[in-house]
């Protein structure tokens, strides 16, 4: 029988409106076997835990889970100032000892870490893996120094937080077995950010939404001049492309034709967004079933400045169906230029956008 230790840095579950944890379950997934035995461990926030009831209903015994506040990141990056802020938050004494103790009596074929910052676990890991065929792996939703140095312009305290994760990133993603990554793009940083071996590397795509392999796109059904945003809202990048979105380009699509109409469909919106919310401009918050909205948008947009790693809402999008206008950071680790357009000029995307929902101009036009 086969034992694997899976440490994830958030709750993996179909439960929470977060594709990184939609990912972490089916990787998770992966592993679960007749003949595998999993122990989980999970130190994620606690909305997160609380949410993942198909991962405490599947694991039972063999989960084990760490729910932090801010307080307890605050402190964790207050005792190892050695280590890279994005990592020591979740760096916790109880969840070493768990860890510990586990080690301690079980042989373990892998060691999965979920989440690059849930390897800030294996430097305290390494010395008591008791089989020299133990298998680690990382499973690297973002190559965190690439978001971080995104932020970091004309900022040096983020600059010198660069420096630190670079040098930690590389470390860890040197001293595992194998790494997985969602795209041929993030494969290509590592070898050549990291210098980190090609055949380390396995490309794993993200599974889609169940729901997006049901939609049947129509004419009959698309509102005209409507646009789609679909995002988990609590996600500052996602706040931020929204509110840049409306306040640089949809205002003065308004201007032009006061049909317009926006549709920011996802979990947990701000004040800030809801305060935008009108007859053209639909916040939605949390909605089961999406399925209508990808079926009455017109254009699906993506206007991200920040972030890093392939956009699950950008595939989406297109697996869908919808014409895409994304910016550069929006289409990272797309693998298809069919049915998507990229700009970084919110104004040219007042022009795009017309001409796209004139029907003046295709995507493939637009492309040449």
């Amino acid at each position: 029988m086969s034992k694997i230790l899976f440490i994830s840095a958030h709750a993996p579950t179909n439960l929470y409106p977060q594709a990184g944890q939609k990912i972490a379950l089916s990787n998770l997934n992966k592993y679960h076997l007749d003949n595998t035995t999993v122990d989980v461990v999970v130190i994620a926030n606690k909305a997160e835990i609380n949410a993942a009831t198909d991962l405490i209903g599947k694991y039972k015994n063999n989960l084990f889970t760490y729910s932090l506040n801010k307080s307890d990141k605050i402190i964790s990056c207050l005792t190892n100032l050695s280590i890279p802020f994005k990592f020591s938050t979740r760096y916790q004494k109880a969840v070493a000892h768990k860890l510990q103790a586990l080690l301690a009596k079980n042989t373990y074929d892998a060691i999965h870490f979920e989440y690059s910052h849930a390897a800030v676990y294996l430097d305290f890991i390494k010395p008591l893996i008791n089989s020299k065929n133990t298998h680690t792996v990382i499973s690297i939703h973002d190559v965190v120094s690439q978001s971080f140095l995104r932020q970091s312009e004309n900022n040096l305290i983020l600059g010198i937080e660069v420096a630190r994760l670079f040098k930690f990133e590389k470390k860890i993603y040197s001293n595992v077995d194998q790494l997985w990554v969602l795209s041929t793009k993030d494969r290509n940083i590592l070898t050549s950010l990291f210098a980190i071996p090609e055949n380390k590397i396995i490309i794993k795509p993200p599974q889609l939404s169940d729901f997006i392999y049901k939609i049947k796109r129509n004419i009959e059904k698309v509102d005209q001049k409507s646009l789609l945003f679909w995002a988990a809202m609590n996600r500052s990048e996602n706040e931020q492309a929204a509110i840049n979105f409306i306040q640089e380009c949809f205002v003065n699509l308004l201007k032009i034709d006061s049909e317009y109409k926006l549709y920011i469909v996802g979990s947990n919106p701000s004040a800030k967004i809801r305060k935008f919310a009108s007859e053209n401009i639909i916040v939605t918050g949390f909605i089961e079933n999406p399925t209508q909205f990808f079926e009455k948008a017109q254009i699906g947009i993506v206007p991200l400045l920040q972030g890093a790693g392939i956009k699950l809402k950008t595939l989406e999008m297109l697996q869908a169906g919808l014409p895409v206008i994304s910016t550069s950071i929006g289409a990272e680790g797309v693998e298809t230029s069919k049915n998507i357009f990229i700009n970084d000029r919110f104004d040219d995307w007042v022009n795009i956008i017309t001409n796209l929902a004139s029907g003046k101009l295709t995507i493939d036009e637009l492309s040449r």
